[in-house]
């Protein structure tokens, strides 16, 4: 087998993508194992064998298209943040921009939250993307470091488990978007999201 990754010498680069593209919707939509070859031939409109010139096997497509999926949202979140920025808007545009992302590319939130059910019933799968997980999460902890040395955020709250929070909440705007599909209530959770991480969300009380 062949290096794990994006292709590197693909001949068609347009093609190459758009089987990358097809591939996303078709291991989100239908998972590993329902994803043919012959179904995504179809749909990008090339014979079946020519997919082999892409992508030799199955692991080796899903493993590209989990590397162009962190690759954008990687990109996305780092277009969001800003080195000069502090903590709160920081935090605010990322979750502008990843809520923009779900929005235009559903089948990358829907992707990524697959890949657990995926890597536990497949261990190739899990072989496979375990070298290449997790830069997601560092580019998160850098900005939350920052916050931390600067002194942004509470003595009592380490920049691991702020990384561990946003995590979890922004994996839940995906998952919320992927179930109710609805706009407005995307905006208002949004909305509330951004409030709530730049410790916004509650009223303090004034009363002795």
């Amino acid at each position: 087998m062949s290096k794990l990754g994006r292709p590197i010498n693909c001949v068609g680069v347009d093609t190459c993508q758009r089987l990358l593209i097809e591939a996303r919707r078709s291991f989100a939509a239908d998972g590993f194992d329902a994803t043919t070859n012959k179904k995504l031939a179809q749909s990008v409109g090339i014979t079946t064998a020519a997919i082999y010139h892409y992508f030799p096997s199955k692991i080796e497509m899903y493993v590209a298209v989990f590397t162009d999926v962190q690759d954008l949202v990687c990109k996305t979140i780092e277009n969001a943040i800003s080195k000069d920025a502090d903590f709160s808007e920081n935090i605010s545009k990322t979750v502008d921009a990843l809520a923009a992302l779900t929005v235009r590319e559903p089948a990358v939130v829907a992707f990524v939250m697959s890949v657990s059910s995926e890597a536990h019933r497949h261990p190739e799968v899990k072989k496979a993307v375990l070298p290449l997980s997790g830069r997601i999460g560092r580019i998160l902890l850098d900005v939350c470091e920052k916050a931390v040395s600067r002194g942004e955020v509470s003595e009592q709250i380490s920049a691991q488990s702020l990384e561990d929070m946003l995590t979890v909440v922004l994996s839940g705007l995906g998952r919320f978007n992927m179930v109710y599909k609805d706009a407005r209530r995307t905006k208002e959770l949004v909305n509330s999201m951004k409030l709530l991480l730049t410790g916004a969300a509650f009223r303090v009380s004034t009363s002795v």
